[in-house]
């Protein structure tokens, strides 16, 4: 399965397959640390929709849709099993 940037739900982990070669575009984009392979998380929406922050190398950058939607990613699933409880004992 694989998404642009711009759909990939909050919270999600993805890595990026290819970054749209356009000159300052793709430029931009690895200047900021976005380049093939890296790992990205979409972490906040601004209340509008536009633009998103995403988490990439430990920092946080805002990209708008128009520029996130000519990055391909594949989004990253984590199994996780067991039985989690919180610290107050309550499940």
């Amino acid at each position: 399965m694989e998404w642009t940037l711009d759909q990939l739900p909050l919270r999600q982990e993805a890595v990026v397959l290819q970054i749209e070669e356009g000159g300052q575009f793709g430029r931009r984009m690895k200047e900021m640390g976005i380049t093939e392979g890296v790992h990205i998380c979409r972490k906040r929406q601004a209340p509008l929709g536009d633009p998103s922050v995403y988490m990439v190398r430990g920092s946080a950058l805002a990209i708008r849709n128009t520029d996130a939607a000519h990055i391909l990613v594949r989004p990253v699933h984590i199994s996780v099993t067991g039985d989690f409880t919180n610290r107050r004992g309550n499940r």
